[in-house]
């Protein structure tokens, strides 16, 4: 399974004690900063099945073909490569897996005090 925009960890973590002993999780983040989070949550539980690596969504540094499942949470809007990453999630997921897809849309515009700004993702 990847996780892919794994931020933190937390859905990795969470994948990978559900995919048990046999299973293997990777997360994939762009960030440095939600990567050392998500490593120190990892050594904190210690689990063996799952990793981490620093990648951008649309140059995945895996195998064709090669995971089962993908789980991708909040990224679409944040990636402006969508096609590129579309068509990774494509080339990784074996014949026949799943891709599960989570992501905020908006129903209205922002009013104008909430778009500036770090916190926004939308911004």
């Amino acid at each position: 399974m990847v996780d892919l925009g794994c931020g933190s960890g937390l859905d990795s973590l969470i994948a990978a004690q559900r995919v048990g002993a046999e299973g293997r999780v990777v997360g994939i983040d762009f960030s440095e900063a939600m990567l050392d989070r998500a490593n120190s949550s990892l050594r904190e539980l210690g689990l063996a099945n799952v990793m981490f690596l620093r990648s951008a969504a649309e140059q995945l540094p895996l195998a064709d073909a090669c995971v089962d499942q993908a789980l991708v949470n909040g990224i679409f809007n944040l990636n402006p490569f969508r096609d590129e990453l579309f068509r990774e999630l494509a080339r990784i997921v074996k014949p026949g897996g799943s891709v599960f897809g989570a992501e905020l849309v908006l129903r209205a515009p922002l009013q104008e005090a909430s778009r500036a700004g770090a916190a926004n993702w939308f911004s």
